[in-house]
């Protein structure tokens, strides 16, 4: 899960069609039984030179899910704050390969590396920061494969390593829960069917003769079986640090992150938006800004029924502007941009 440690800041459908209307309620159950059955997750291995970037926002009010199996998550309206981008590579191309024999790839962001599997489980290995090497003795499994709706997973994990002169012991917990799958929508409207719910509860200690370290985190995190990272998370993470020998310094932080881009080799997997608006959901004022251009371009609001509800011409070299759209009601539309074929939806809200 790209930025799930101390060493980064970024982690890592069912369409039954009846053929009749005779036993409806039979066959309804046996479609919901035969869903939950099949509801399985199964991550595959990413290539060297696979790349991403991935968002974070804000951290999100989801509700509870009101079942296993056909659920919806639209985060379409989540806002960027930041973005982050890493590559897949070799782990013997990072220089710090033999350290994780096991690994089968490594994530490389600027000075940054980190280490996974995905054979028989999700597996961490441990990472390399600024030359710090924290190898885990005892890998940490994220989950198993296949991890079907219901099932639940619970790992230990350890390491030890040095930085200026001092050791730490680091030991740990996981447990995680796949608790729904369904259909989810990325911020920019990217809709990824078959993605999976998982809740999360991790506990991190590293421990030195100054005091401890102590990490916890709490989550949701979204995967879909096409892509080896988390799609979307929504995430609390609480630090106690003892070591300063003062009083203890607890800090906490909530946020969401996500998959804007996914390109293998040339082609993009998942693309990002090119442009973006904000606020939304609005209410009167709405904020387009995208990268400049030449040639004047023209935004377009659709109703969800396909009406063109307005059309405003943005001039060449602006790169934000401002549209009233107190007239419009509340409501979900769609908005398009120049010759962009990604389209973003809009909520109006007062």
């Amino acid at each position: 899960m790209f930025w799930n440690r101390q060493e980064s800041t970024v982690w890592p459908s069912f369409d039954k069609k009846l053929p009749g209307m005779k036993n409806v309620s039979l066959l309804c159950a046996v479609a919901l039984l035969s869903s939950t059955l099949n509801a399985q997750l199964q991550l595959f291995t990413p290539e060297s030179g696979e790349f991403f970037t991935q968002g974070v926002g804000e951290y999100l009010t989801i509700p509870e899910d009101t079942g296993n199996t056909g659920q919806t998550w639209d985060f379409s309206g989540t806002t960027t704050l930041q973005s982050a981008s890493a590559s897949f590579v070799s782990t013997a191309s990072t220089g710090f390969g033999k350290s994780f024999a096991n690994a089968e790839i490594a994530v490389e962001a600027g000075n940054t590396n980190i280490y996974y599997s995905y054979d028989a489980a999700y597996q961490y290995y441990g990472g390399v920061e600024n030359q710090l090497i924290v190898a885990y003795t005892d890998t940490e499994e994220y989950f198993p494969f296949p991890f079907n709706v219901d099932d639940s997973w619970e790992d230990t994990f350890a390491a030890t390593f040095g930085a200026a002169g001092i050791t730490f012991e680091r030991s740990g917990t996981i447990s995680t829960n796949c608790v729904a799958q369904g259909s989810l929508t990325l911020p920019g409207g990217q809709v990824l069917e078959d993605a999976y719910r998982i809740s999360v509860s991790e506990y991190l200690m590293d421990s030195t003769f100054l005091g401890t370290y102590e990490v916890f985190t709490e989550g949701d995190y979204w995967f879909v079986e096409d892509y080896p990272l988390v799609a979307f998370a929504n995430v609390t993470q609480a630090t106690f640090d003892t070591t300063t020998g003062g009083e203890p310094i607890t800090q906490e932080n909530s946020f969401s992150v996500w998959m804007e881009s996914y390109t293998v080799g040339i082609d993009p997997v998942v693309e990002a938006p090119s442009w973006s608006m904000t606020p939304n959901p609005a209410s009167a004022q709405l904020t387009i800004a995208r990268g400049n251009f030449q040639l004047p371009v023209e935004c377009v609001v659709y109703g969800l029924d396909g009406r063109e509800m307005m059309r405003e011409l943005i001039h060449p070299g602006i790169q934000v502007s401002r549209l009233d759209v107190s007239h419009l009601t509340e409501g979900i539309y769609m908005v398009h941009l120049g010759e962009s074929q990604q389209a973003q939806r809009l909520v109006i809200q007062r």
